[in-house]
């Protein structure tokens, strides 16, 4: 039971910059504008109008992990 737990705490925790609609996640995870992305190696990244990746520093994406 405490293994279900905390993976439901590391899943929500790893998902709370995309899909959140609060101003709070929205204002630190964000860059110019652009929604930003954590990859699987921790980079930091958002997708331009081409829909490549650019990626910017990674701590813009502390309160994204």
């Amino acid at each position: 039971m405490k293994k279900i737990i905390l993976l439901l705490i590391i899943v929500v925790t790893a998902s709370s910059c995309e899909g959140s609609n609060n101003s709070d996640s929205s204002e630190y995870c964000s860059y110019n504008g652009h929604t930003l992305h954590v990859g699987e190696k921790g980079g930091c990244y958002y997708m331009n109008s081409s829909g490549d990746k650019v990626y910017v520093d990674k701590s813009y994406c502390k309160s994204c992990y």
